[in-house]
């Protein structure tokens, strides 16, 4: 006997060919899928990277900026400590260079007067040789009328005279400070010419005194005089500052 084959009818054929291109159609569309959403995936991964880049970015430069804006409110007060330091650095040099004036630790020159106190004919006491000598009580008087007239700075001999100066005399003579002075006597005083000349010529006076027992002094107005800064340690052996 003869087996029998099943026929294949034509429909099934064209079937199975159209399954075929149905699947072939379904891996391709989703192999295609799958390609466009990496596609599309990549960019926003990008972009979300980008965001985050630019977001640190900013936060950098606010940072950046709130140092730079610490930086500059730093330099202003340097500046202004500068300018305050400048201040007070030239008031203190102001007021150093004022002491130094009043404490005759500078030289310094301006009109006043010269007054030259040499020895003279006396018949009363204090001769030598028949020469009255000066004493020093009348050049200490001299120094405290210039003061009380106005003078702002004194020499003798070249010796600045200070208030603390001390005009003493005894078997060697006459000293101001710890300087020796020999006559005659040239005292010159800073001040107002006019009325430094004033008071020593005043009738009565301090001079007139010394001229009516036999000394000689001779007063004059200058232009314009230079006087040596005090050579002498000022020192206080029992003063100090009171503390507050």
């Amino acid at each position: 006997m003869r087996a029998i084959r099943p026929q294949i009818q034509g429909w099934q054929v064209t079937l199975t060919l159209f399954l075929l291109l149905v699947g072939y159609l379904l891996v391709v569309q989703f192999r295609a899928g799958t390609e466009i959403r990496r596609e599309a995936e990549l960019p926003t991964v990008r972009v979300r990277d980008l965001a985050v880049l630019v977001n640190q970015q900013e936060e950098a430069l606010q940072s950046l900026q709130a140092e730079v804006e610490q930086l500059r409110a730093r330099l202003q007060e340097y500046k202004t400590a500068a300018a305050e330091g400048r201040s007070a650095a030239e008031t203190l040099s102001n007021d150093a260079d004022s002491y130094r004036l009043v404490l005759g630790l500078t030289p310094v020159q301006g009109p006043g007067v010269l007054v030259r106190l040499k020895e003279g004919i006396s018949t009363g006491g204090g001769v030598v040789g028949g020469q009255l000598q000066a004493q020093a009580q009348d050049l200490s008087g001299l120094v405290n009328e210039l003061w009380s007239a106005g003078a702002e700075a004194i020499a003798i001999n070249g010796v600045r005279i200070l208030a603390t100066t001390g005009i003493r005399q005894d078997e060697r003579g006459i000293s101001a400070g710890n300087f020796r002075l020999e006559g005659p006597y040239l005292i010159r005083a800073i001040g107002n010419p006019n009325l430094l000349t004033a008071v020593l010529n005043l009738r009565g006076g301090f001079v007139e005194g010394l001229r009516s027992v036999g000394l000689s002094v001779e007063v004059a107005s200058v232009d314009s005089q230079a006087l040596p800064p005090t050579a002498g340690q000022l020192r206080f052996r029992y003063a100090s500052p009171v503390r507050r």
